[in-house]
């Protein structure tokens, strides 16, 4: 399948390159502002879907919104009628086309040339887009808002109760790539104007309160809380604009005669993450939680897992090594030890569903003998 899309260069464009390139059944020719329009018309014949997201958002003239929104649109379907009036187009337009401004208005224009002219078309209007390669300082406030603050730049915020509704870029790639597919029942559509999925409304108040706290995290061993997939997107977003030579940060290795403790990950929903190494013949724990709960995985060596009932002794036993890793939950009111009962370094993963309070431990001794 051979594939054109203008605007290749730009955000959407190459977010949608990207995925695009992932099929080793698709050719993709890339047009872009600096390209002649005759690369197009060498190709049209053979091109089977175009991915029309070229346009004009920022011009320096008034007038270069209608030559890049409308004129260019014009041209390519023209095109098409004359040379593969088979051909599917997908056009980007904007919620601005409902809009009383020049912006707006040239996409309007383009829309409706299209839907007069081309059967085969599918005229989408996009929300505001977020996501990675969004060039910031130019027309998104996301990405503006993400890259001031992962790079300690001041931002401003007229309105903290501005509500926006928010479109995500890798949700717009697979929506295309559906409709490469044929799969297009399922994408929302009114009144001939197609709509991506899902949107996500949110205050920019709430914009910058999530990027803050995202940046705090970058410089600790918490994580923020991404089970929601609005915080999810959002983060990989954020984390995007982080230099690289920030990406890093520390933890603090408690070492003894025993073998090593080091908290990796700690969140403020789903509790912390550890990794402890003990030496041959080294038994761990020897207490017992009313509500902490802990599971434990061995990775490296081999160990013996030991629970005993607070209430009546009762007792079980399990032997586990890194040749078939198992996870094993500690109960609670069990009293618990590890034991590396192997010839070499055990080392032990664990995650607990609770940060650790110094003050309210929940932890109480109590040896298996």
């Amino acid at each position: 399948m051979k594939v054109l899309v203008t605007g290749a260069n730009g955000f959407i464009g190459k977010n949608l390159v990207t995925h695009l390139n992932e099929n080793e059944n698709i050719e993709i020719i890339k047009f872009d502002r600096n390209d002649d329009f005759k690369l197009i018309e060498e190709n049209i014949k053979d091109i089977d879907f175009i991915f029309h997201l070229a346009g004009v958002n920022r011009p320096v003239e008034t007038k270069e919104f209608y030559e890049g929104n409308f004129d260019l649109t014009k041209s390519l379907v023209d095109l098409i009628n004359k040379e593969n009036p088979e051909v599917k187009l997908m056009i980007s337009s904007s919620i601005q086309a409902a809009l009383d401004n020049d912006y707006g208005k040239s996409k309007k224009m383009a829309e409706d040339y299209i839907k007069e002219n081309i059967k085969n078309s599918y005229v989408f209007r996009f929300h505001n887009v977020f996501g990675k390669w969004c060039r910031p300082n130019y027309n998104s406030v996301i990405a503006t808002f993400c890259n001031n603050i992962a790079n300690d730049l001041d931002i401003r915020v007229d309105d903290p109760n501005k509500e926006l509704e928010l479109i995500y870029i890798d949700d717009i790639c697979y929506t295309m790539l559906d409709l490469l597919k044929g799969n297009e029942k399922d994408i929302e559509q009114k009144d001939g104007i197609y709509y991506i999925n899902p949107r996500y409304k949110v205050t920019l108040g709430k914009i910058v309160e999530m990027l803050n706290e995202f940046k705090n995290d970058m410089n600790s061993i918490y994580i923020p809380s991404t089970g929601d997939d609005f915080t999810k997107k959002m983060f990989a977003t954020f984390v995007s604009y982080i230099p690289l030579d920030k990406d890093m940060t520390e933890t603090v290795k408690h070492t003894d005669e025993r073998g090593s403790f080091t908290e990796l990950v700690r969140t403020l929903s789903a509790g912390q993450f550890s990794i402890s190494t003990s030496k041959p013949g080294i038994v761990r724990g020897n207490h017992y939680h009313h509500t902490k709960m802990e599971r434990f995985i061995v990775v490296k060596g081999k160990a013996k897992i030991t629970f005993e009932s607070i209430l009546d002794g009762s007792r079980e036993e399990f032997i586990v090594d890194d040749t078939n890793i198992k996870i094993i939950t500690i109960p609670v009111g069990y009293s618990h030890n590890i034991e590396n009962i192997g010839d070499d370094e055990m080392i032990l993963c664990m995650w607990c569903n609770e940060l650790f309070n110094e003050e309210k431990p929940d932890t109480y001794r109590k040896v298996i003998k």
